[in-house]
C-alpha cells in the first residue's frame, strides 16, 4: 500500500458515515399559530440530528395539493412522511399510497380515520376528546350548572374538531341545567368566529358561555362580545394555549384554554419518523397530554 493510499484509508476509517434519512413534512396550513409552533419544533430537532433532513411543504388547506405533495414525496423515495392532514380524505389517500410504497407515515396533531390500508402509519397527538371534556367541565362549573352554551367548531372534516366537540357534548349530556343553544363551524379562524358570534348576538341569542375548539376562534368570539358591549358577561373557553390565548386567560378575557404541547408533538413526531425510517419499532399512538390553563397558572404557560 502506498503512503497516499494509507493516508486516504486512515481518513475514511476515522470519518463517521451518516446515512441521512430524508423526511417530508406536509403541513396543512402555514400561518396557523399552532401548526407553526410544530414546524419550529421539527426544524429545531432536525438541526440537532445529522442523520435526518426535513423538507416542509405547505398544503395551504387544500386537500388536492396535500395529496399531490405527498405523492411526489413518495415518488422521490422519502424515508418517511410526516403529515398534519388537511382532511380525512387526503389523509386516507396518502396513508394508502404510503402503505403500498412501504413508506412510514406519522400523522401529527390530528388522528384521521384511515382504516386498515394505512400501512405503517402512527399518530402523535393529544386526545381531543379529553380537551373537549376538560373545557366544558370548567364552563359548566363556572355557570353553576345552569345556563346556555354555544360551541364554535373547527373544520368539520378534521378529527380534532369532531372529538373536541364530542367531548364537550359528553359533559353537556350529564348537565341537565345547561342548554346548548347554538353551534357552528368557524374553520379554526378568528375572523369567521367573530362574524358568527356577532350574528348570534345581533339576533338576540342569549348565550352565557362559548366553548371554542381552539384559541383563535375563542379570540374572535371575545372580539365580537366586546364589540357588542358585553365584556365580562359571556364566558369563553379555548384550546391550544397559544401565546395570545394564554394572554387572554391571564387578563380575564378568556376563562380557560387547554394547553396542547405543540413543541412536544413536533419533536416526538420527528423522533418517531426517524425511528421508522430505520426500521425501528414505534408505538402506534404516541399521546401528548393536555393541561388546563386558567388565570392562576397563565403566567407559567406564557413562558412556554
Amino acid at each position: 500500500m502506498t503512503r497516499l493510499a494509507a493516508i486516504l484509508m486512515t481518513t475514511l476509517l476515522a470519518t463517521p458515515a451518516f446515512a441521512e434519512s430524508k423526511i417530508s413534512f406536509l403541513v396543512a396550513q402555514r400561518g396557523d399559530p399552532f401548526q407553526d409552533l410544530i414546524v419550529t419544533a421539527v426544524s429545531g430537532a432536525a438541526q440537532s440530528d445529522p442523520t435526518l433532513s426535513v423538507s416542509v411543504e405547505n398544503a395551504d388547506k387544500d386537500p388536492a395539493r396535500q395529496i399531490a405533495l405527498g405523492q411526489a414525496a413518495i415518488a422521490a423515495k422519502a424515508a418517511a412522511l410526516m403529515i398534519i392532514p388537511v382532511s380525512t380524505e387526503s389523509a386516507a389517500i396518502l396513508a394508502e399510497a404510503a402503505g403500498k410504497a412501504g413508506v412510514p407515515l406519522v400523522f401529527v396533531n390530528n388522528r384521521p380515520q384511515i382504516g386498515p390500508s394505512g400501512g405503517k402509519a402512527v399518530f402523535v397527538s393529544s386526545n381531543d376528546l379529553v380537551a373537549g371534556r376538560v373545557q366544558m367541565r370548567l364552563i359548566v362549573d363556572k355557570l353553576g350548572g345552569q345556563g346556555t352554551v354555544a360551541i364554535l367548531r373547527g373544520t368539520d372534516t378534521e378529527t380534532a374538531s369532531v372529538e373536541r366537540t364530542a367531548g364537550g357534548k359528553e359533559i353537556l349530556a350529564s348537565s341537565p341545567g345547561i342548554t346548548l343553544v347554538s353551534e357552528a363551524s368557524a374553520n379554526w379562524k378568528r375572523q369567521e368566529a367573530q362574524e358568527q358570534v356577532a350574528a348570534w348576538l345581533k339576533g338576540g341569542r342569549k348565550i352565557d358561555a362559548i366553548a371554542a375548539n381552539n384559541d383563535e376562534m375563542a379570540l374572535g368570539a371575545i372580539a365580537a362580545i366586546k364589540a357588542a358591549g358585553l365584556s365580562g358577561r359571556i364566558l369563553v373557553g379555548g384550546v391550544d394555549a397559544t401565546k395570545e390565548g394564554v394572554a387572554a386567560v391571564g387578563s380575564g378575557d378568556m376563562l380557560l384554554s387547554v394547553y396542547q404541547d405543540a413543541r412536544m408533538q413536533g419533536s416526538q413526531a420527528l423522533a418517531d419518523a426517524g425511528k421508522l425510517s430505520k426500521g425501528e419499532y414505534v408505538q402506534r399512538y404516541d399521546w401528548v397530554p393536555f393541561e388546563l390553563v386558567i388565570a392562576e397558572n397563565a403566567q407559567h404557560y406564557s413562558a412556554r
